[in-house]
């Protein structure tokens, strides 16, 4: 699954049977019936000197999108920017001529890459890393100087050992003031000392008060479930989750999780999704089982639809796959080459009613968790518009489409991570399309309101506890600053992707 920040993957894929172009063609199928793609370098005289390394980009960015991508047919008289025998830089021009309308940018997070590696890893939860998730802000009276805003910290990271926490501000680093040639510095960092600081009682950044927080990055898994918990309101049980990845190795930590809050007798929930990019369909239909009135869920009635381009719905058609997702009671895929069963039999909540708290940063798989519940379930939301990913996508890399090694060997490092195809809920609605699906109630994250995450008096769990019903009777204001900043978040991950698995071999992204 655009990359600055942004997005949440697809990976694991098989290609059935499916025909395109000149420019590539499909051999016959090995023992599991898996049809790959044999490249060809086009003819033609050499005008510009383009490295064989550059060429084999180009051509495998062409056989990507011409039988993968979604928006193939529209984008198909520009794909010939790509020639291999005179482009010299792939990546700005998959950059610049995916899909668009009326000059507005449709697609957002197709994007070739040199080491697809990394995402898979940062996508997984895996990182070298401090701990730490941000926004930035700017200083209104220090032009050009920002500041980062800490949302969350994860737990027994180093930034969670220093003492750092949620609300607390990040005024430079190594002693520079932040700037925005450095801001994104810190995320290429080892080491380095963070001078940390809060606000004054009347709303100032403290800066006569800044403390020198030296850190040195470890390789961790963020574990996504940051916290769960339970509240009573007017005599109802809540549970209160906050999750921030759809990443595999979390879906059997949500069922035990499920499973404790059930325990303790909620009638509702409330997810917490501000922070979530996205990440693996796998993880997002477990999710959706787990919250869905059980007769959805044993009946195993759709939770979503997904529309492709025509070379991949004939394939799928047929290999006899099925386009829709379903509830279940038990979710199989394959984890580091092992196949794993989540069974949510005994942790399923029976829920009738969902309360998400949701901001500009909850993409993609959370996005579809909400459209999908929505025609089995009261689904209430709070907060902001999320991120209005609408579309899903596959991370594929050389060795995914090629069968002989030698079209791939000089870039197997590299890898696209292409828009595949849309999602509906049963009822074949999606409401992320085209700017994202707004909230019942609009109401602004705020680190800078003293509260930690799962406090009642956090400024976005308040709101939904008081539009259930809860009084918070003698409760003064939260605390606020005065200072200028905006609500930009310098995600540790990417946003925006989300990952399915599908019968086969390779592994997709949404």
């Amino acid at each position: 699954m655009n990359i600055l920040f942004d997005m949440k993957i697809f990976k694991n894929f098989i290609i059935a049977a499916a025909t395109f172009c000149a420019a590539i063609f499909f051999v016959a199928c090995d023992d599991d019936d898996d049809f790959k793609i044999n490249s060809r370098e086009n003819g033609g005289s050499t005008q510009v000197e383009v490295p064989a390394v550059t060429k084999k980009v180009d051509q495998f960015a062409i056989d990507v999108l011409e039988t993968y991508y979604l928006w193939n047919k529209e984008i198909a008289g520009d794909m010939k920017r790509l020639n291999p025998d005179t482009c010299t830089t792939p990546i700005a021009v998959v950059s610049d001529i995916i899909y668009r309308e009326n000059g507005k940018e449709v697609d957002k997070w197709t994007v070739l890459m040199e080491r697809l590696s990394d995402m898979e890893s940062s996508v997984q939860g895996n990182s070298t890393t401090f701990g730490l998730d941000f926004a930035v802000g700017t200083i209104s009276n220090k032009p050009g100087e920002y500041f980062l805003l800490v949302n969350y910290v994860f737990k027994d990271s180093p930034a969670a050992k220093a003492g750092i926490k949620r609300g607390d501000i990040i005024l430079d680093y190594g002693g520079q003031a932040i700037t925005g040639s450095n801001v994104y510095d810190i995320f290429n960092k080892t080491s380095l000392s963070l001078g940390v600081t809060g606000l004054t009682s009347d709303g100032y950044l403290d800066s006569d008060n800044v403390k020198e927080i030296p850190l040195t990055a470890v390789t961790m898994y963020e574990a996504p479930i940051l916290m769960t918990k339970t509240f009573d309101v007017n005599g109802d049980k809540v549970g209160y989750m906050v999750y921030n990845s759809f990443d595999l190795k979390s879906a059997q930590a949500l069922c035990d999780s499920c499973r404790k809050l059930k325990s303790a007798g909620i009638e509702k929930l409330i997810l917490d999704l501000r922070y979530n990019g996205g990440g693996y369909v796998f993880t997002e239909d477990v999710l959706a089982s787990l919250i869905a009135p059980w007769q959805n869920v044993s009946g195993k009635d759709i939770f979503q639809k997904n529309v492709y381009n025509e070379i991949l719905t004939e394939s799928f058609k047929k290999s006899g796959y099925d386009l829709n997702e379903y509830f279940s009671s038990q979710n199989s895929t394959t984890i580091d080459g092992k196949e794993v069963t989540v069974d949510v039999t005994d942790a399923n909540l029976n829920l009738n009613d969902l309360y998400v708290i949701t901001t500009g940063n909850t993409a993609s798989a959370s996005e579809g968790l909400i459209i999908g519940l929505q025609p089995y379930m009261n689904v209430n939301m709070y907060g902001e518009t999320t991120f209005g990913k609408f579309c899903s996508g596959w991370m594929l890399a050389p060795e995914d489409i090629y069968e002989r090694a030698s079209d791939y060997s000089l870039i197997k490092e590299w890898g696209m991570y292409v828009m595949v195809g849309k999602f509906t809920n049963a009822n074949d609605q999606n409401d992320a399309y085209p700017a994202g699906i707004s909230p019942k109630i609009n109401v602004e994250d705020n680190p800078f309101d003293g509260c930690q995450l799962g406090d009642e008096n956090e400024t976005m769990l308040k709101a939904v506890l008081k539009d259930m019903g809860k009084t918070y009777p003698g409760v003064a204001a939260t605390r606020a600053s005065i200072i200028r900043y905006d609500t930009k978040h310098i995600d540790h991950r990417p946003t925006g992707l989300s990952i399915k698995s599908i019968p086969g071999k390779f592994a997709s992204l949404r």
